[in-house]
């Protein structure tokens, strides 16, 4: 019974090819008016890797490179005659591709810009490959998109067996977190001190970054008995996306308190690590801040209680003395 169906559907096809051809006079071979009623389609989408697209894409970064698929399939009412006819032949179904849209800062392009896949009503797949660029100060974590558009190519040369399509396919992607802080030294990095005294350094931190960025400070290479402090972690907003980006702060650095003569020279290191305030993960690369602190001078640690200590000893020694001669004098049977 199918097998009746089939040709009773396949004579009805050949006929109206037929027909269209009696109906219609065109010198180029343009398609008749019955067409329509076994011209099939092709099916265009993109499929990708979710996980790819989600990974933020760094402003001013190198090209980030996204592995699609085409996939294509041709269907239609007939489309089981014209597969038929046409699938086994070496025809292919040729497909155009280019980026349509990208929003503005970004770049794009697809490669290849030309697809063939074999005529199937299954879906076939070609690889092609995105590539994004973002040239411009955008907003950490701001999502943006871009449109790829798919163009077929007609298939049939006195009738259209497969017309042509031209669809379109949106994108998305996420801006990622650009670290970039400038630092100034409000009061130079040198400090020449006496052992007893506190170097203390002022320095300004900017923040030129497309987020709201957490500046975590940490002392490295501290030399042994020497003591230095900094505020840990300093917040400053954005030009990009607002708040107030600059701020000044300080290093205290201590030398040693150990008695005798000081000669020291020593080179403070610190780090400062920009992290995105949106989110915890996304971190630049530490700076390294250094200040250069001489300590110059004796070093006298408890010499002040000594002389304490002594200026008793003279005050109450001599007082017990007179008070013991006093006590002397006035013993009972005292002859003079």
């Amino acid at each position: 019974m199918n097998k009746q169906f089939q040709k009773i559907k396949i004579s009805i096809i050949f006929l109206l090819l037929f027909c269209s051809t009696l109906f219609v006079i065109s010198p180029i071979g343009k398609s008749g008016p019955l067409d329509q009623v076994y011209e099939c389609y092709p099916i265009l989408i993109i499929d990708y890797d979710q996980a790819l697209v989600d990974e933020p894409i760094i402003p001013y970064n190198a090209t980030r490179s996204i592995p699609v698929k085409i996939k294509a399939r041709v269907t239609g009412p007939a489309a089981d005659i014209v597969l038929d006819k046409i699938g086994g032949g070496g025809i292919k179904l040729i497909v155009d591709l280019s980026i349509d849209e990208v929003s503005e800062g970004c770049q794009a392009s697809i490669t290849p810009p030309i697809v063939q896949f074999p005529v199937s009503g299954e879906f076939v797949i070609q690889n092609a490959t995105i590539s994004i660029t973002v040239n411009k100060d955008l907003p950490a974590a701001a999502q943006k998109d871009l449109i790829v558009r798919m163009s077929s190519r007609r298939l049939g040369i006195q009738a259209t067996l497969v017309t042509s399509v031209n669809v379109t396919q949106e994108i998305p992607f996420i801006i990622g977190y650009y670290p970039k802080l400038s630092f100034v030294y409000l009061d130079g990095n040198v400090r020449n001190i006496n052992p007893d005294e506190t170097a203390s350094f002022n320095f300004e931190i900017q923040n030129w970054g497309n987020s709201v960025t957490d500046v975590i400070s940490d002392i490295v290479d501290l030399p042994e008995g020497w003591s230095a402090e900094i505020a840990h972690s300093t917040v400053l907003g954005s030009e990009l996306v607002g708040g107030t980006s600059k701020k000044a702060i300080s290093l205290r650095v201590k030398p040693p308190i150990d008695f005798g003569y000081h000669e020291d020279r020593v080179i403070i290191k610190v780090s400062m690590n920009p992290t995105s305030k949106i989110n915890s993960n996304d971190t630049g690369e530490p700076h390294y801040l250094y200040f250069i602190v001489q300590s110059n001078g004796f070093s006298t640690p408890g010499f002040e209680m000594v002389i304490l200590l002594f200026a008793i000893i003279l005050v109450f020694i001599p007082a017990v003395i007179k008070k013991k001669r006093n006590n002397e004098k006035k013993q009972p049977g005292d002859k003079r």
